[in-house]
C-alpha cells in the first residue's frame, strides 16, 4: 500500500462483497416480506450483540496509542453507553424497538442464542482484544455500514409494516447520524496506522463483515420468508 487512504478503501471493498443490505434477509425486510414474528425473532437475537458491542468499543479505546484517537473513541463509547445527560444507551433503544414490535424485556433477555449470534459476539470480542489495528478494522467494518442500514430499516418499518411511533424507530434514527460520525472517526484512525499494522486491520474488517453476514443467515434459516 502506498498511502494511508487505501486501508479504509480496502476494508470498504471487503465489506461490499458481504454488505448487510445485500443479504436476502435484509432485502426481504425492505420489501415487506418478513412477518412480524420474524422481526421479533431477529430483534431478540440482535439485542445481545447490541448489548455486548460497547465492550468492543471499550477494548479498542483502551488499546489506542494516540491521545486524540482515544478521545474520539471515548466519545463513541459514551454515546453507546448513554453517558451524556438525557441520552439513552443503545441497548435500551434496541429494547424499545423490540417492545414496539410486541416483545417483552424478559423474553428478549432470556432468548436462546443462535450459534451464528454467539459467533458474531465472540468474533467482535476476539478481534477487539487481539490488537488495536484488529479492533479498529472490525469496528469500522460494522459502523461504516450502519447509517445506510438504519435508513433502510426506517423506510421498511414505516412503508411496509406501518410502524411509525418514534420510540420504536429511535434506535435507527440515532444510528442514521451517529454512525456516520463513528465511521469517520474509525476511518481517520485507520489512516494513521503504521504500514506494518494495516494488513491486520483489513483482515479483521473482512472477518467481521463475514460474521455479520452469517448472523443474518442464522436468523434467515430459522424463519419462513414470504
Amino acid at each position: 500500500m502506498t498511502n494511508h487512504s487505501t486501508v479504509s478503501t480496502a476494508i470498504d471493498a471487503k465489506v461490499a462483497a458481504r454488505a448487510m443490505l445485500r443479504h436476502p434477509f435484509y432485502q426481504a425486510w425492505t420489501e415487506g416480506r418478513l412477518s412480524l414474528d420474524t422481526l421479533r425473532d431477529y430483534a431478540r437475537q440482535y439485542f445481545h450483540h447490541v448489548e455486548a458491542f460497547p465492550r468492543a468499543v471499550s477494548a479498542v479505546h483502551s488499546a489506542c496509542p494516540d491521545r486524540d484517537g482515544r478521545r474520539m473513541l471515548a466519545e463513541n463509547l459514551a454515546e453507546e453507553e448513554g453517558i451524556e445527560a438525557g441520552k439513552q444507551d443503545h441497548a435500551s433503544l434496541w429494547m424499545m424497538f423490540a417492545c414496539g414490535l410486541g416483545e417483552n424485556e424478559d423474553a428478549v433477555r432470556g432468548q436462546e442464542l443462535n450459534a451464528e449470534t454467539e459467533a458474531l459476539i465472540e468474533t467482535f470480542r476476539r478481534l477487539s482484544r487481539r490488537s488495536y489495528a484488529s479492533g479498529l478494522g472490525a469496528l469500522y467494518a460494522y459502523e461504516s455500514q450502519f447509517p445506510g442500514v438504519a435508513t433502510a430499516k426506517i423506510e421498511g418499518l414505516i412503508e411496509r409494516y406501518g410502524i411509525t411511533d418514534e420510540p420504536t424507530l429511535r434506535f435507527f434514527r440515532v444510528h442514521e447520524s451517529a454512525d456516520v460520525e463513528h465511521s469517520d472517526v474509525c476511518r481517520d484512525l485507520l489512516d494513521r496506522l503504521p504500514q506494518a499494522e494495516r494488513a491486520e486491520a483489513i483482515a479483521a474488517g473482512d472477518e467481521l463483515a463475514g460474521a455479520l453476514w452469517n448472523f443474518l443467515s442464522g436468523v434467515e434459516t430459522r424463519v419462513s420468508i414470504q
